[in-house]
Parts: C-alpha cells; sequence; structure tokens
C-alpha cells in the first residue's frame, strides 16, 4: 500500500513538473519565433526591394529558410498566392495567418501586427514596401524585448510553480 502510494506522488509530482515545462516552454517558444518571423520579413524585403522577386517566389524562397510552424504558415501563404485563385496577396496572407496562427506560439498582439501587415502587403511602390517592412520589423523587434521579458519573468516561475505544485499535491494526497 505505501508503494502504490510512493508511486502516484512520484506520478503526480512527475506530471506536474512536466506542465510546468509545457507553460515555461511556451514563452521561450514565442520567442523563437518572433525572432524567426522577424528574420524572415528581412529575407522578405531583400527578395522583394533588392532583387525584384515576385512576390510568390520570394515568399517560397523565405520559406526555404525557415522551420516549424512559421515555415508551414509562409508555405501556405506562398501556396495561396501560386494558386491564383481570385485572392489578393492581403486576403491570402490573412487566410493563411488565421489557418495557422493557432499552431504558432504568438499573442494577439503579435497576430494583430501580422495581419495589418498582410493588409498593405503587394499594393503600393518599392519605397513604401520598404518603409512597411522596416516598420514590421520595428514592431516584431518590440514584441520580442516583450516577450524575452516575460521569458526571463516567468519561465523560471512556471518551472517551479509545476514541480512545487506537484509536491504539494502530493502531500495533500498523502
Amino acid at each position: 500500500m505505501v508503494f502504490i502510494k510512493i508511486l502516484s506522488s512520484l506520478v503526480i509530482v512527475v506530471c506536474c513538473s512536466f506542465l510546468g515545462l509545457q507553460a515555461a516552454n511556451a514563452y521561450a517558444l514565442r520567442l523563437k519565433e518572433l525572432r524567426m518571423l522577424r528574420m524572415a520579413f528581412a529575407h522578405l524585403e531583400s527578395e522583394v526591394i533588392n532583387y525584384a522577386t515576385f512576390l510568390p517566389e520570394a515568399v517560397e524562397r523565405v520559406a526555404a529558410l525557415l522551420h516549424g510552424g512559421v515555415k508551414e504558415f509562409f508555405c501556405d501563404f506562398s501556396r495561396r498566392l501560386q494558386k491564383r485563385s481570385g485572392d489578393t496577396a492581403a486576403e491570402a496572407w490573412e487566410k493563411a495567418l488565421k489557418g495557422w496562427k493557432k499552431h504558432l506560439h504568438i499573442t494577439m498582439e503579435d497576430t494583430q501586427i501580422l495581419l495589418t501587415f498582410g493588409k498593405v502587403l503587394g499594393v503600393s511602390d518599392r519605397e513604401s514596401q520598404q518603409r512597411y517592412f522596416q516598420i514590421i520589423q520595428s514592431q516584431l523587434r518590440n514584441q520580442e524585448q516583450k516577450a524575452e521579458e516575460a521569458c526571463l519573468k516567468y519561465q523560471t516561475m512556471y518551472r517551479n510553480l509545476g514541480v512545487l505544485g506537484g509536491l504539494a499535491l502530493a502531500i495533500i494526497l498523502l
């Protein structure tokens, strides 16, 4: 009987610790994805502004440099552009973002920044496009700083909360 109690307590502590690690990991993943998005927009700016690459091809090239959910988002956007189903670049961007945002670790504020950028994508001259690219990179840099602060602030807390919560629950159940 004692063995079962100890084993179940150990399982509770491990499970709660795992939940704490998952919650802490979400902050690190958001930071990583924001950095990847910023890098993606820098490459996209270079492709569109400097090399005058057509948007579908530029997005496809940028997607090849990425990984994870951000890559899938850019690949989906590229596919939607290449399909030529009558959607504008803004509509294709919005549909791709809405389809993939649940797979990304970004906040509503991050999503709103991306949606706003999508509305001006491919609808203006090169100078304006370059300005929009600089604006979104600046906004993503600000979001990245906020994410870094949140990561430092909450990551350790969630890890400790998972372990300590599991220990408290195990003690209560004993």
